[in-house]
C-alpha cells in the first residue's frame, strides 16, 4: 500500500492545479527536487556520488544542470563520473584490442576472401564495446530517481480512486493526462486495479481523454482558422496558446509550462 500522508497530498495538488496533464506536474516536482538533490549537499555523500558517477546524466538533465550556475559542484560530479566512464570504457576497449589482434593473425588469404566472420570474437566484442558505450550514454541518475516516483505516484492514483470517492470525482472533472501517462495510467490499472473498481477506471479514463483531445483539437483547429481574414474580428477563445497545450497533450514536458495558459 503507499504511504498516503506522504503521497496522496503532491497527488491531489496536481490535481487542483488547472493543466493539460496533472501527472507531468508530479513529474516536474520531481525532477526540480533531485535537480536541487544532486547540486546541493547531497552531492557530497558517498551513496549519491557512487550513483552519479555510475549512471551519469541525460542530455535534458545534464543542460538542466549546467543551466542552474552551480558549476563547481557540477565539475566535481562530472569528473568523477568521467573518470568512471573512462576506466569501464577502457576495459572494454582493451578486450577488443586483444579480439583485434587475434583476428589479424589469422591467415590473411582466407581473411581477404571472406572478411570477418560475425560469429568470431573480434564483432562479439565489438558489439559488446558499442553496447556499453550506448549504456554509459543512456544512463541517468535524476531519470532514474524520477521514475521510481512516479511508479509509486501512479501506484497511489490508482489507490486514491478505489479508494477515495472525492478524488474519483476529481478525476473524472479533470483535463485528463498527456498521450504519454495515458499509457501510464492504463498499465497501472492493470497492475494495482482489478474487478469491477479496474473497469469503472478504464471507461473512465476513456471518456475523459476523449472528451479532452476533442476539446484541445477544437481549440488547435481555431488557432489556425483564426489566421484567415475572414476571422480576424472573431474572438480568440481558448485558442491562443493552443499549439503549447497540444504538443505538451501529444507528448508531455515539452513546451514549459509557463507558456501553457490552459
Amino acid at each position: 500500500m503507499p504511504q498516503v500522508h506522504l503521497d496522496t497530498i503532491p497527488i491531489w495538488d496536481a490535481y487542483k492545479m488547472d493543466t493539460e496533464c496533472p501527472v507531468c506536474a508530479l513529474e516536474d516536482n520531481c525532477e526540480r527536487q533531485f535537480l536541487d538533490v544532486a547540486l546541493g549537499g547531497a552531492m557530497m555523500e558517498p551513496d549519491t556520488r557512487i550513483a552519479t558517477n555510475e549512471k551519469g546524466f541525460c542530455p535534458r538533465h545534464f543542460a538542466q544542470l549546467y543551466d542552474a550556475q552551480n558549476r563547481l559542484s557540477l565539475a566535481l560530479m562530472t569528473h568523477t563520473h568521467l573518470k568512471d566512464v573512462m576506466d569501464s570504457t577502457q576495459r572494454q576497449s582493451d578486450a577488443l584490442l586483444r579480439a583485434l589482434e587475434a583476428e589479424k593473425k589469422k591467415n590473411p588469404l582466407s581473411r581477404a576472401a571472406s572478411g570477418v566472420a560475425k560469429s568470431s570474437p573480434f564483432h562479439k566484442q565489438m558489439a559488446a564495446l558499442a553496447d556499453h558505450v550506448q549504456f554509459r550514454t543512456d544512463s541517468c541518475y535524476i531519470c532514474d530517481r524520477i521514475q521510481k516516483s512516479m511508479d509509486r505516484y501512479i501506484e497511489t492514483i490508482c489507490y486514491l480512486y478505489k479508494k477515495d470517492e472525492s478524488f474519483r470525482s476529481t478525476f473524472t472533472e479533470s483535463k485528463g493526462v498527456c498521450q504519454r501517462h495515458y499509457a501510464v495510467l492504463l498499465r497501472g490499472a492493470l497492475e494495482h486495479m482489478s474487478g469491477s473498481m479496474q473497469l469503472q477506471f478504464v471507461e473512465d479514463l476513456l471518456a475523459l481523454q476523449k472528451r479532452n483531445l476533442e476539446r484541445v483539437e477544437h481549440d488547435l483547429e481555431w488557432f489556425t482558422l483564426k489566421f484567415d481574414y475572414r476571422n480576424q474580428d472573431k474572438p480568440w477563445g481558448n485558442s491562443r496558446d493552443a499549439v503549447e497545450r497540444s504538443i505538451n497533450r501529444l507528448q508531455g514536458r515539452v513546451i514549459p509550462k509557463d507558456n501553457e495558459k490552459g
